[in-house]
């Protein structure tokens, strides 16, 4: 009888299968399938009195409980129908198993597009327009990104202008950005590498999939600081002003583990861990000449904990603290403010219709 190190990766797999054949013929159909579309909970859709819009921003990519359910307050009172969608892998559980935990979910349907022409099935259409909530999940945000010229953003889009929410996790966080979104299609870039040399193959940007008034001139970027993403937030930046698409840039970072709830005045709340919104309101010469590595003096940090509130509809001018850039190097640490702490300024809800 052979030893476990003499079987083949063929054998293993018959093996596997053999016990658990349910299991690999699910996994071989999802993974040949270019469109899945998967539902869980009630056949029928609720009907729900929707009063938002509300955004839910996540630095990872499953939605967590608590804050998941304080943004589904901000739509409705009522029973809810979501809709995860997915574009670069087949499983079609996992955000809804947390999902459809909560008591005021009705249905979650994940539907996963690995063809961007599928973007446009009237069956993917049709699901995401008779939902209240549609959440974009993490993977790569280049593959979201081909979907731009199909119908398929008009229809989340109207899912908003009738009073529902949007968002998403990590890649899902990363095209919901109305400035622009660095779209990873060059593959993924470093800090270190961002601010030695912003205008490199990597840092590719894509024009805006949406344009949610909250995030207005904002840059959006995820797993903030666990994988030290302030230096290329502040690249990213500096290009945008370069290249004259804005006078004032902004980036929202979000670290894992976080989630940035925005309600339909556009005051946001941060659960979990922590956010960051970043400014650069300047001149950016460095910028300029592609050669250079980032050289800008002035840009403005707020650092938001959990609790603490954000807003994003008349963004403040207090509160924040100043990083500077010279020659691709921070002058101080940009994660944290110097000493005495910062403060935060707030307002007051209003009457706003929408954000």
């Amino acid at each position: 009888m052979p030893g476990w190190s003499s079987l083949s990766c063929r054998t293993w797999h018959r093996l596997v299968c053999a016990a658990l054949g349910w299991l690999c013929a699910s996994l071989a159909q999802a993974e040949g399938d270019s469109l899945v579309l998967h539902r869980v909970g009630a056949r029928e859709n609720a009907v729900a009195a929707l009063r938002g819009p509300a955004l839910y921003l996540k630095g990872d990519g499953p939605p967590d409980s608590a804050s998941f359910a304080a943004f589904l307050q901000q739509v409705s009172g009522d029973r809810l129908d979501v809709v995860v969608l997915g574009a670069s892998y087949p499983d079609w559980e996992g955000e809804c198993r947390t999902i459809t935990g909560l008591d005021q979910v009705n249905s979650c349907t994940t539907i996963v597009i690995r063809q961007p022409q599928d973007a446009s099935d009237p069956a993917v259409l049709d699901a995401i327009r008779r939902a209240e909530v549609v959440y974009f999940r993490g993977g790569d945000q280049c593959n979201f990104m081909r979907w731009r010229d199909s119908p398929l953003p008009a229809a989340v889009r109207q899912v908003v202008q009738r009073g529902g929410g949007t968002g998403g996790g990590s890649a899902g966080l990363a095209i919901q950005g109305s400035l622009a979104v660095y779209d990873g299609c060059q593959g993924s870039v470093s800090s270190t590498s961002a601010l030695a040399e912003p205008y490199r193959d990597s840092v590719s940007f894509s024009e805006h999939l949406f344009d949610w008034s909250a995030l207005r001139n904002t840059l959006t970027d995820s797993h903030f600081v666990k994988r030290d993403r302030m230096g290329r937030l502040m690249a990213f930046l500096c290009r945008q002003l370069a290249t004259g698409h804005t006078a004032q840039a902004w980036g929202l970072g979000i670290n894992e583990g976080a989630a940035v709830v925005i309600d339909r005045h556009g005051l946001g709340t941060v659960y979990g861990d922590t956010a960051y919104m970043v400014l650069a309101d300047r001149p950016a010469d460095s910028c300029r000449r592609e050669a250079d590595p980032v050289s800008y003096a002035g840009y403005k940090v707020w650092r938001l904990d959990a609790g603490q509130q954000f807003d994003f509809a008349r963004r403040p001018q207090t509160g924040y603290y100043r990083v500077d850039v010279d020659q691709g190097a921070f002058s101080a640490n940009p994660y944290e403010p110097p000493a005495p702490a910062h403060t935060l300024a707030l307002r007051e809800r209003d009457r706003l219709d929408g954000f």
